[in-house]
C-alpha cells in the first residue's frame, strides 16, 4: 500500500500538467467528431457495429470497450479535456501498480518489483500513452493482459478457482480494447515455463477459445488490413527488424522522442542496417538466454510477442512509441529479474528514475496542442512528409494559411505519391481563394486514387461554383455511387441539377440529403429556395423555419422575412427580421427588411429609424441608398401617408 501511494504521488507530479492538453490527430475522427459516443443508448451497439468507432467509414475498428469509455467520459463532462486525461492517467497508474504486483509474484518481496514498476511508470515513452487520448486502447488492453497474468499466476499456485475465471475474463476485456491482446495466450503459455509449479496446459484452452472467437468476429477487418497493405509484407518485415533495434535505442536513450520518428523502409535483406539489426537482436537474445536465466529470457520473449501484432501488419506509421507499452511492462520485469543491485548502487536507480521523470514531465509541454506536437515533430524529423502534413493542418486550424500551404507543398515534395498530401493541399488552396490550383491538386489526388470520395465531391463542387456543370456531373455522380448514404454529395447533386434547370431532380436530391441528415440545415435551405422560386411559398416557409430551427442562417432569416412581405403577412415579417437582428446584429440588411414591414403597417417613425440604421451601416448598395434617402424625406415630411 505504501508503494501504491508513492507511485500515485510520483505520477501525479509528472503528469499533473498534462490534464489540460488538447485532443490530437486520431482523437478527432474517433472521439470529437464521432456522434456515436454522445449517446449512452449506443453502448450495446458498440459490441456489434465496428463502424461506430469513427466518423470516417474507412477507419472502422472493433474496440467496443474503448468506445464505452469514451461514451462514459462524454456523459460525465462532454468534451471537457481534464476528464479524458484523468482516465488515461488513471489507467496508466493501474497498469504500473499491476507491474508491481506481477513482479512480487515472479520475483518475491524485494525492491526489484518496485523498481520495475517505477521504471515502467516513469519512462518517457509512456508520455504518448498518457497524453494521447486515443492511446487509451493500449492502456486498456495492457490492463486486461496484466490482470489476466496476475490472476493466472496466483491461480496456478493453488489459488481459488475464481482467479482462473477472472484471468479469462480479463483477457476478453483486453481483446475488446485492442486486437494486440490476441498474442496473450502465448505469453501465458510462457508463464508455464517460468516457475516449477505443476503445469496445467489444458487450462489454456480457456484463453484460446475467446481469442479465436475474437479473431473470427473481426476477420473482415483483419482481412482488409492484410489484403490492402501500405507496403509489401516482405519489405515491412525487414523494416520491423530494423525497428526492433530502434525501439531498444529509444528505450535506453529516450532523448529525441517524437510523434513521428525519422525512420525509413528497409530496401532488402542484404542492406547493412538490416543485417546488423538481425545480428544484434539474435546476439542479444542469446546473451539473455545464457546470462539472464529462464525467467529473464521468458519475459524478454513475452515482450517480443507483445510487439508482434503491430510488427506483422503493415501500418502507415513505421515506428510508434505507444506500441511499446505492454512490451515495456514485461521488459521492465525482465530487467528486474536480471538482479537489480541495491545498497551502494541504490542511488543510481533513484537517480535514473528521477531523470526519467523529468524527461516525461517535459514531454507534456510538447503534447499541449496540435501545433506544439507537430512543430516538435518537424524539428526532429524534417524529412518525414507526415510531420509537414500534420503541421500544415495545425497551422490551417490556427488561421495561418500561408504557413500551412508551405508545409503542405513540402509534404507533396517529400511524398509525391501520397494521396493525402495533394488532397490537403487542395483544401488549403481552396480556402485561400485559389480555385484553379485547388482543382489541380484534387485532380492529382484522383489520379493516385480515383475513388477518393471527398476529393470527388470537392472537385465537383469547385467546377459547379465555376459554372462548369458538365465537368462537375461525372465527379458527383461517381461520388454518389461510392457513398449513396452521404448527404453531402446529394446536396451538391441538387445544386448541379438546379443549375441545369432540372428542378424536379434537384428537389429529389435535396430531399434525399435531408432524409440522410435530418440535421443538415443547408439541405432544407436549398429546398426552401427552390420552393420560393417556384411559388410554393407555404412549403418554402416551412423549410426556412426548419433551417432556422437547426442553425442561425442569415439567408434563411432574410428570405423568410421577404416571403412574408410578399404574402402581406407584415407582422410575421417584422417578427422574423427582429429575431434576425437579435441573433445577427452586424447584418444591417435586416434593418431594411424590418423597415419595409414597419412601413407596410403604418409605423412611419419606426420604419424611418430602421432605414437610417441600414443607411448608416454603409452596407446599402448605392442605388438602394439613394432611393431610401428620398423615401426618408417623404416619411419625415408626410409621416401619416405611410400605408
Amino acid at each position: 500500500m505504501r508503494f501504491a501511494c508513492l507511485l500515485l504521488v510520483a505520477l501525479l507530479a509528472v503528469y499533473a500538467g498534462s490534464f489540460g492538453n488538447g485532443f490530437h490527430y486520431d482523437d478527432f475522427h474517433s472521439l470529437v467528431e464521432n456522434p456515436s459516443i454522445r449517446d449512452l443508448g449506443n453502448l450495446g451497439r458498440f459490441f456489434v457495429d465496428p463502424a461506430l468507432f469513427s466518423s470516417l467509414p474507412e477507419r472502422a475498428m472493433y474496440r467496443p470497450l474503448v468506445l464505452v469509455s469514451y461514451a462514459l467520459n462524454y456523459a460525465a463532462g462532454g468534451y471537457n479535456l481534464p476528464g479524458y486525461h484523468l482516465v488515461n492517467w488513471g489507467l496508466h497508474l493501474a497498469c504500473a501498480f499491476l507491474v508491481f504486483l506481477v513482479g512480487r509474484d515472479l520475483l518475491g518481496r524485494s525492491l526489484a518489483p518496485a523498481f520495475a514498476a517505477s521504471l515502467f511508470a516513469l519512462h518517457p515513452l509512456q508520455a504518448e500513452v498518457v497524453n494521447y487520448i486515443s492511446s487509451r486502447s493500449e492502456t486498456m488492453a495492457a490492463l486486461g493482459c496484466l490482470v489476466s497474468l496476475l490472476a493466472y499466476l496466483r491461480w496456478r499456485r493453488g489459488g481459488a478457482g475464481w482467479l482462473y475465471g477472472a484471468s479469462v475474463a480479463a483477457l476478453v476485456c483486453a481483446l475488446l480494447s485492442k486486437s494486440t491482446a490476441a498474442v496473450w495466450p502465448v505469453v501465458l503459455g510462457l508463464a508455464e515455463l517460468a516457475q516449477p509449479a505443476p503445469r496445467r496446459w489444458r487450462a489454456h484452452l480457456g484463453y484460446w477459445l475467446p481469442t479465436v472467437a475474437y479473431v473470427l468476429v473481426s476477420q473482415s477487418m483483419v482481412a482488409r488490413a492484410l489484403g490492402q497493405p501500405v507496403r509489401p509484407l516482405a519489405v515491412h518485415l525487414l523494416t520491423q527488424l530494423k525497428a526492433g533495434v530502434y525501439y531498444l535505442y529509444l528505450t535506453a536513450a529516450p532523448l529525441r522522442l517524437s510523434v513521428e520518428h525519422p525512420f525509413s523502409e528497409a530496401g532488402s535483406l542484404f542492406d547493412p542496417p538490416v543485417l546488423l539489426a538481425g545480428l544484434l537482436l539474435s546476439s542479444l537474445g542469446a546473451l539473455l538466454w545464457r546470462l539472464g536465466g529462464v525467467l529473464t529470457a521468458l519475459l524478454a520473449g513475452g515482450a517480443v510477442l507483445a510487439m508482434l501484432p503491430a510488427s506483422l501488419v503493415p501500418l502507415n506509421v513505421l515506428v510508434n512509441e505507444h506500441r511499446l507499452y505492454l512490451s515495456l511492462a514485461l521488459a521492465c520485469l525482465g530487467l528486474a529479474a536480471l538482479g537489480v543491485r541495491y545498497g551502494r548502487l541504490a542511488w543510481c536507480g533513484g537517480a535514473l528514475l528521477l531523470l526519467l521523470a523529468v524527461l516525461s514531465h517535459q514531454r507534456n509541454a510538447v503534447w499541449r496542442d496540435e501545433l506544439s506536437l507537430w512543430q516538435d515533430a518537424v524539428a526532429k524529423a524534417p524529412g518525414m512528409y507526415r510531420t509537414h502534413l500534420h503541421l500544415g493542418g495545425a497551422l490551417e486550424a490556427q488561421g495561418q494559411l500561408a504557413e500551412a500551404l508551405a508545409h503542405y507543398q513540402r509534404a507533396t515534395q517529400l511524398a509525391p505519391e501520397a494521396v493525402e498530401t495533394h488532397y490537403n493541399l487542395g483544401n488549403a488552396l481552396r480556402q485561400a481563394g485559389r480555385p484553379a490550383e485547388a482543382a489541380q491538386a484534387y485532380s492529382r489526388t484522383l489520379e493516385l486514387q480515383p475513388d477518393f470520395y471527398q476529393a470527388l465531391v470537392n472537385l465537383g463542387t469547385l467546377y459547379l461554383q465555376a459554372n462548369q456543370a458538365g465537368r462537375a456531373e461525372p465527379l458527383l455522380q461517381r461520388a454518389a455511387r461510392l457513398r449513396p448514404d452521404q448527404a453531402e454529395v446529394q446536396l451538391q447533386l441538387g445544386g448541379l441539377c438546379r443549375a441545369q434547370g432540372r428542378l424536379a431532380e434537384a428537389e429529389a436530391a435535396y430531399q434525399r440529403a435531408a432524409a440522410l441528415r435530418p440535421d443538415l440545415a443547408e439541405a432544407y435551405y436549398n429546398l426552401a429556395n427552390l420552393y420560393f422560386d417556384t411559388d410554393r411559398l407555404a412549403q418554402a416557409a416551412e423549410a426556412y423555419q426548419r433551417t432556422l430551427s437547426l442553425t442561425v442562417h442569415p439567408g434563411a432569416f432574410y428570405n423568410l422575412g421577404d416571403l412574408y412581405l410578399r404574402q402581406g403577412a407584415y407582422p410575421q415579417a417584422a417578427e422574423v427580421f427582429s429575431r434576425a437582428l437579435a441573433r445577427l446584429p452586424g447584418d444591417a440588411r435586416f434593418h431594411y427588411g424590418l423597415g419595409r414591414a414597419q412601413e407596410a403597417q403604418g409605423q412611419a417613425g419606426a420604419a424611418a429609424a430602421s432605414y437610417r440604421a441600414f443607411l448608416t451601416s454603409g452596407q446599402a448598395p448605392p442605388a438602394l441608398a439613394e432611393s431610401l434617402r428620398r423615401r426618408l424625406q417623404d416619411l419625415d415630411n408626410h409621416p401619416q401617408e405611410s400605408p
